[in-house]
């Protein structure tokens, strides 16, 4: 599919947000900076990444541990607060913990809309390209009238987009909308929430390894609902 009517002064913004901005959320930054450079049908800088912490010390580095989980040696860019602007400027807001997201919720429920833990997004991406909602935004894509029925919410969702940037904001609004209807995991005896990625400078360094394999597991699932919605076909 062709890039054609994208505007290279508004491209698709993710921010990712954790909550010191040093171990997690550059993480989940650089990761989904590597997969979004392989999403089909996008110019470069159609897609721009960055992270913030709710309780950053501005100017701190990224932990060196959690980049060479992720494969990279090194980070620049050190620790930036999360600021209201920041929040307003992202089409996609990621993650670590379920209370990042209710904070960025309790500054703007438009915020909110746009914005979900790292897990909670693969499961929601994945629930989009799988429930049937893609399917019925391309035939609504290619004209067909489809009657609304509530017991079916994949038929309430709007038609696919022509544009890539334009479909990456239908797939954040889909996952919206599929909050409480894609099925979600039962709660687990953790010391943190089930869909949460643990802090190991809180909880222990030993997570490391398995902090970055969520995070590598909730990206890969997120850029491949990307990349469907990127590439199906419609007229």
């Amino acid at each position: 599919m062709a890039a054609a009517g994208f505007d290279s002064a508004t491209p698709f913004r993710i921010l990712t947000v954790c909550t010191m901005n040093i171990c997690r959320s550059p993480a989940l930054e650089v990761t989904l900076q590597d997969a979004a450079a392989n999403w089909p049908g996008l110019i470069p800088g159609a897609v721009v990444v960055s992270s913030a912490g709710t309780h950053a010390t501005p100017g701190a580095p990224s932990c060196d541990i959690a980049q060479a989980h992720v494969g990279r040696s090194s980070r620049d860019q050190t620790a930036l607060q999360l600021t209201g602007e920041m929040l307003a400027a992202a089409d996609l807001v990621i993650t670590a913990e379920r209370k990042h997201a209710d904070a960025v919720a309790s500054i703007s429920t438009e915020f909110g809309r746009r914005c979900f833990p790292a897990r909670v997004a693969a499961r929601l991406a994945t629930w989009v390209v799988d429930s049937g909602s893609l399917e019925i935004a391309v035939r609504k894509t290619n004209g067909e009238v489809i009657e609304a029925d509530f017991a079916h919410p994949e038929t309430l969702t709007d038609p696919l987009p022509l544009d890539p940037v334009a479909r990456l904001r239908w797939l954040v609004a889909q996952m919206d909308g599929g909050r409480g209807l894609a099925p979600s995991p039962s709660a687990g005896n953790l010391p943190y929430g089930v869909e949460d990625i643990p802090d190991p400078h809180v909880l222990g360094f030993n997570l490391h390894e398995m902090s970055a394999e969520m995070i590598i597991a909730a990206v890969a699932e997120v850029s491949a609902a990307a990349s469907v919605v990127l590439s199906v076909p419609a007229q």
